[in-house]
């Protein structure tokens, strides 16, 4: 019996010691965690945008000049890239980008080297069945009442994009346009060109990156009967425009230069 007892006892101690040796191996081998975010500017071409004001588009043939009056989008799903090439998907992340605000915490992401960042512009089909209603106001979720704005109504679902403005076609005609982007077939994934960047333990690296809505509508013939009104619920030529902008979504974001 006491060799019995003398055996359990001398198994149980060697277990306790095989937990303790794996989580210390397993906390020196596992770096802390870093945070990462996205720095988006609101651009027109090279011109960082004040509402209302026309700033020149050179990269268009088709008007002279972009002003903005509102300008906001969803952005969901992000990755990271590892230097294999394998993709980190971060985990229910999702900011939506004001014209007014730059940076967006995104998440904690794990330390390391990374070369690229992707996103989705839009919201996933789940979260896109849901209603203001079903989220918390309180905190000023960016899917709650407090954004009812960036909600088309039941069975719709959220806009992805809603921006309006007006391009002068010369020196001092305006002509207005209003564009409001949803559904889920237009819902882009926006993936950034290669560029090596490192999340360190315990410090927030941002990604910058230019919005430059120039180039988003750069391509797109806009008079006052032509594609100046988009809505994805709307008429048919309003859904047409509406998909014709969600088509040039991917155009308008490219790395900050000297970043």
């Amino acid at each position: 019996m006491k060799n019995k007892i003398y055996i359990s006892v001398l198994a149980a101690t060697a277990i306790t010691c095989l937990f303790i040796l794996s989580a210390c191996h397993h906390s020196k081998d596992t770096p802390a965690a870093g945070q990462f975010g996205l720095h988006l500017h609101t651009q027109i071409d090279t011109n960082e945008v004040d509402l209302g004001t026309f700033y020149g588009e050179p990269h268009s043939t088709l008007w002279k000049a972009m002003s903005l009056n509102y300008a906001q989008f969803y952005i969901s799903g992000v990755s990271l890239q590892k230097t294999d090439g394998t993709w980190y998907d971060i985990p229910g992340s999702m900011v939506l980008k004001r014209y007014e605000l730059e940076e967006y915490y995104v998440a904690s992401v794990p330390s390391g080297n990374y070369t690229s960042v992707r996103f989705y512009v839009g919201l996933d089909s789940a979260t896109n069945a849901t209603n203001p209603s079903q989220h918390n106001s309180s905190a000023d979720s960016i899917l709650a009442a407090t954004e009812s704005f960036m909600y088309f109504g039941a069975g719709q679902g959220y806009k992805f994009m809603s921006l309006s403005g007006a391009i002068r076609l010369g020196t001092t005609d305006s002509i207005p346009f209003d564009y409001q982007i949803g559904g889920n077939s237009n819902r882009p994934l926006i993936t950034m060109p290669l560029k090596n960047f490192t999340v360190l333990p315990n410090q927030i690296e941002y990604s910058h990156i230019w919005c430059d809505y120039g180039r988003l509508l750069e391509g797109i013939t806009i008079n006052g009967s032509t594609n100046n009104i988009g809505n994805s619920y709307g008429t048919a030529p309003q859904i047409n425009t509406a998909t014709l902008v969600a088509d040039s979504i991917q155009n308008m974001f490219y790395y900050e230069p000297g970043e």
